[in-house]
């Protein structure tokens, strides 16, 4: 399998990263479709009172569940939030910003322990400049008034 396709084989390179990727999709669509059935089943027996992104890797937990947690690992490398209101996305912890490759901030100020996004918007929903200006540095001021306000009610990863 490994093989080029010239050799006989279907050409991948690694299989291991192959797999993982394919567990990341699945992971992905216990994000993009919590409705659905698969979902629902995980979310009530690995994370019934989080979210996908946040569940913990139990001991006891099937090896299907461990291996989509292992994908998990390619989905938290590659993804940031979207904005929508804010609400939902802490200053600190999230990726938000685009910082690659991390897309968190590099220097957060400590007192905005807590902080989400919304906390930086004024009351219309546009960036509070005065106050970003006041709390980061230029460069990280700059990225984080760039980034479109969303005009959606959730926020999106």
């Amino acid at each position: 399998m490994c093989n080029s396709k010239e050799r006989g084989g279907l050409g991948f390179r690694d299989l291991s990263c192959f797999n993982q990727a394919l567990l990341a999709k699945q992971g992905w669509r216990l994000i993009r479709k919590p409705d659905s059935l698969v979902a629902g089943v995980r979310k009530a027996c690995y994370y019934p009172y989080g979210d996908f992104l946040t569940a913990r890797k139990e001991s006891k937990a099937s090896f299907v569940w461990r291996s989509i947690i292992w994908g998990r690992e390619v989905i938290e490398r590659g993804s940031r939030w979207r904005i929508g209101l804010g609400l939902t996305i802490d200053v600190i912890q999230d990726r938000w910003v685009l910082n690659p490759p991390m897309f968190k901030l590099f220097d957060p100020p400590p007192l905005l322990e807590g902080f989400t996004v919304f906390d930086l918007r004024l009351h219309n929903g546009e960036w509070d400049s005065e106050f970003i200006h006041f709390l980061f540095g230029e460069e990280e001021a700059r990225k984080i008034l760039n980034l479109p306000l969303g005009s959606f009610e959730h926020d999106e990863y």
